[in-house]
Order: structure tokens, then C-alpha cells, then sequence
């Protein structure tokens, strides 16, 4: 299937949506959306440890309380249940 053929999930979440990490337990703000995983496959190896879908949206999300930054797969994000967004 070509680039221009595949058909992507519509993001549950968007850019500036505060979010909780449904795994790891924290907070945070989403920075961006790759509409699926985009990093390589020793990341994913390395890293994914619940082996999240690649087809699935992935978002950059700002760590609350200087964190950095994380890559993280949609099905382990929900809306920040503290501020309600």
C-alpha cells in the first residue's frame, strides 16, 4: 500500500490537551501527534515494552514537573482526570 493510500485512526488527542499515562502514572501536555509510530524499531524493541499498535496514533508529550519529553502510544494515554480538560 502506498503512502497516499493508507488510511490513519483520527488522534483522540490534540496538541495542548493535558493527559495522564495510564502505565506509568504521570502527567503531562501533548506537544505532537504522529498519525502512527514513527521512531525505529530498536526504539520500539527497547522501549514498547506492552507492544502498543504502530498503525495507531503516537504522541510527543511534555513530562509535568520537568520530566523531558516521551514518545507514548495512544491506548496508554486517557484525558488527565485531575483538571477534567
Amino acid at each position: 500500500m502506498s503512502e497516499s493510500q493508507k488510511k490513519y485512526s483520527k488522534p483522540r488527542f490534540c496538541i495542548g490537551q493535558l493527559i495522564h499515562h495510564k502505565l506509568f502514572n504521570y502527567h503531562g501536555v501533548i506537544l505532537g501527534v504522529d498519525p502512527e509510530f514513527r521512531s525505529s524499531d530498536e526504539w520500539y524493541e527497547k522501549m514498547a515494552k506492552s507492544r502498543p499498535p504502530k498503525d495507531k496514533p503516537w504522541y510527543h508529550v511534555q513530562v509535568h514537573g520537568g520530566g523531558g519529553t516521551r514518545y507514548v502510544a495512544e491506548q496508554n494515554l486517557e484525558l488527565d482526570p485531575i483538571v477534567g480538560n
